[in-house]
């Protein structure tokens, strides 16, 4: 047993407890979402200690030099002294500058950050109600393309802040933003390698922004972009997808719809893996890109593994909800 001192008060630690875990049993209010060491809503500070490599996964190079690390990733073998971070320098304000329903339950909103805002397509940022409650959403916006941040977020039911975004900001309103992070992204090696991008729901978000860069940095292989819906409304980019498809030949756009009639191609009635293997039959030196919900994310990877593709060549930023942990 290790323990931690937070607020000059030390805080025994059971064996493979994390620091985030023990600071919430003893009633400590530390901002956190998915608890899975992939948002990074819980950053916090070591100022004495070693805070094992696991916590700093996925941090920037100068924040893990500071002694920054994820509390519900960090399980430390020796004691630890932490603090809670100034969230003044994680978080920057942005301005909505675009706030309408692609379809219904699937937001799209834009925002103007007030100052430079690095990023890649594809990645992800917390979006944040207040000093505690954030949310991640992934980007669909390129930045050498696009002057504002594009996010597109679902409605879930009893969601605190996909309900509030929904519901209460409106164009014109300040929201907090936390600086991109996540390795789904397009990367400009090989350019001849074929892509399959994949993903069901507002997964399509990523996706759409790492295909759009793929195509402005000259991509020159095949790219294929699988949408999976429930329904044919829930295909809430469809005419546009169909439109990249048109402008750029190497760009192909398929859709996957589990409830229709009556349905032309591009979109299809078969399930969204068998969709996958159909369109790269031998995975083994194609690229994939899959984002959405969790449980179909890591099923797609491990058939796709299966199949012969090199985990290497897969990127994946499977969605955890809040109501999910």
């Amino acid at each position: 047993m290790t323990h931690i001192i937070f607020n000059d008060k030390h805080i025994d630690l059971e064996e493979q407890q994390t620091v985030l875990s023990a600071l919430l049993e003893q009633g400590h209010q530390i901002p956190n979402s998915c608890r899975a060491g992939v948002c990074q809503t819980c950053m916090m500070q070591a100022l004495e200690g070693n805070v094992p490599a696991k916590a700093q996964e996925g941090l920037k190079d100068t924040l893990k030099a500071q002694g920054y690390f994820l509390a519900c990733s960090c399980m430390p073998q020796e004691p630890l002294h932490v603090r809670t971070v100034d969230v003044n320098m994680l978080r920057s304000p942005a301005t909505v500058i675009e706030h309408e329903l692609f379809a219904e339950g699937v937001l799209h909103l834009r925002l103007k950050p007030s100052e430079a805002f690095d990023y890649r397509a594809g990645q992800y940022i917390t979006l944040w109600k207040d000093s505690v409650l954030g949310r991640n959403y992934s980007l669909a916006s390129v930045v050498e393309l696009d002057d504002s941040i594009a996010l597109h977020i679902r409605r879930i039911p009893d969601g605190v802040i996909s309900n509030w975004l929904h519901d209460e900001i409106k164009v014109g309103d300040t929201v907090d933003i936390q600086a991109a992070t996540g390795n789904c992204f397009y990367l400009p090696g090989s350019p001849e390698q074929n892509m399959l991008l994949a993903g069901t729901g507002t997964g399509l978000a990523p996706l759409i922004g790492i295909a759009r860069d793929a195509l402005r940095q000259g991509h020159e292989g095949d790219i294929h972009l699988l949408h999976g819906a429930r329904q044919i409304d829930d295909l809430y980019l469809h005419d546009t997808l169909m439109n990249m498809a048109q402008e750029h030949p190497q760009f192909h756009y398929h859709a996957n719809v589990l409830q229709a009639e009556n349905i032309t191609p591009p979109i299809s009635k078969n399930p969204l893996m068998q969709q996958i293997s159909e369109v790269a039959a031998e995975p083994a030196d194609w690229r994939f890109y899959l984002c959405g919900d969790a449980p179909i994310v890591n099923t797609m990877k491990r058939n796709l593994f299966i199949a012969g593709a090199s985990m290497t060549n897969i990127y994946s930023d499977p969605f955890v909800s809040a109501n999910d942990v």
